[in-house]
């Protein structure tokens, strides 16, 4: 029989194109994964390490302290409970209120602190408007922050904060002197500040509930 030469040509260029596809993709041995098989990237990426109980709040208390055992009770009331974000917090909180108070900013007041607190900051402010005064204060670091206490009931947790701080503060009179304080003079003041939150709140927001400063 006769070949066509056109039908060889194709021939021989089946047999090319299959030589190189096997020659780019491999033969098959048997050996393969199917679809679907092998380490997922999350296998693959590092797993965070297990939390030692016994080191958890190692930064923040003294093991075996009443602080310690506080913030064991806070973290079985509010799971996901991290101390450095609060402190972060905290701290955030004590210089919005400072600078309000300040300020005279009655509405910042408000939203950070319990009715009794802003009941204690309104008449202050009053006071000071009452006799003409205003108050400059300039916030320059903290020194210190450390939690000094923690307890957790049904309805909530509370959290006290020593906060030692330090500020310029100035008090003017009407025409502009001063009454109090140094513009020139750095001062420490050392608070202990509460913050409470609802164990059944969905918002993160800890709420200031007493102030009380010390020496």
């Amino acid at each position: 029989m006769q070949l066509d030469p056109a039908t060889v040509i194709f021939a021989l260029l089946a047999v090319f194109v299959l030589w190189k596809l096997r020659s780019v993709l491999g033969e098959r041995t048997g050996m393969e994964q199917p679809p679907g098989v092998g380490p997922s990237p999350n296998a693959l990426a590092p797993q965070p390490a297990p939390i030692d109980e016994t080191l958890r709040w190692k930064d923040f208390a003294e093991r075996g302290s009443p602080v310690w055992s506080g913030l064991d009770e806070v973290s079985r009331a509010q799971p996901g409970f991290d101390p450095r974000a609060f402190l972060d917090g905290a701290s955030q909180a004590y210089k919005l209120v400072v600078q309000a108070f300040s300020a005279g900013d009655e509405a910042t007041l408000r939203s950070l602190t319990s009715d009794d607190v802003f009941g204690s900051f309104k008449a202050a402010l009053a006071d000071r408007a009452a006799k003409g005064e205003t108050l400059e204060t300039t916030f320059v670091g903290f020194q210190d922050l450390k939690i000094v206490e923690a307890a957790s009931d049904p309805v909530g947790c509370r959290i006290s904060v020593r906060f030692d701080a330090q500020f310029i503060t100035v008090t003017l009179d009407r025409a502009g002197e001063v009454v109090e304080g140094d513009p020139a003079k750095t001062s420490s003041i050392i608070d202990i500040w509460t913050f409470a939150r609802r164990n059944d709140s969905s918002a993160p927001n800890w709420t200031l509930v007493a102030t009380s400063p010390t020496q």
